[in-house]
């Protein structure tokens, strides 16, 4: 009687499910994303050009998720629009700020603020929600030391790495 080694047929098996696998990965779609402005508030009541900086940096801070998400192969950063602009959560209606991310077809939204609480320390929040499902997927505390392009930097950063952490559609 001669044996056969089951070996040879699993090993082709457990190689056409990894492809299979690997295609059915490479063929998913992005989710698709708006990323809102955020909102700065500063209780200090610091001089005007504390001010034209602060909202630059938030300018970058909101520029740096969009391309730090966009970037990924999980997300597609999808362009908010409102009259007037700036799209944030602070200066546009809740409803009117989800119903321009959905007429730009996202799936999730992204949104929060910052607040300078000293010379030293800035915190703030960071939500996403899912549109589709409507629920928060993500909420999360932003702390930065110090009011520097590098602090502002860093924190875009650790958002972006917190947000690919995590599932935000199931």
């Amino acid at each position: 009687m001669q044996s056969r080694s089951i070996l040879g047929p699993l090993g082709f098996l457990a190689l056409a499910c990894g492809i299979a696998l690997q295609a059915g990965t490479a063929a998913a779609e992005p989710v698709t994303v708006a990323v809102a402005e955020f909102d700065y508030f500063d209780p200090s009541g610091g001089v005007t050009d504390q001010g034209r900086i602060a909202a630059e940096r938030l300018r970058v801070l909101a520029q740096q998720l969009r391309d730090g998400l966009d970037d990924s192969d999980r997300y597609r950063v999808v362009e908010l629009k409102c009259e007037p602009a700036p799209c944030s959560a602070g200066r546009t209606d809740p409803a009117e700020l989800i119903a321009k991310a959905q007429a730009a077809g996202a799936r999730l939204l992204v949104f929060g603020g910052i607040q300078k609480m000293n010379a030293v320390i800035q915190y703030g929040n960071a939500e996403v929600v899912d549109l589709v499902a409507d629920r928060l997927v993500f909420d999360r505390n932003i702390a930065f030391r110090n009011d520097s392009e590098e602090a502002w930097r860093y924190a875009a950063k650790s958002l972006v790495a917190d947000l690919m952490k995590e599932t935000l559609v199931r």
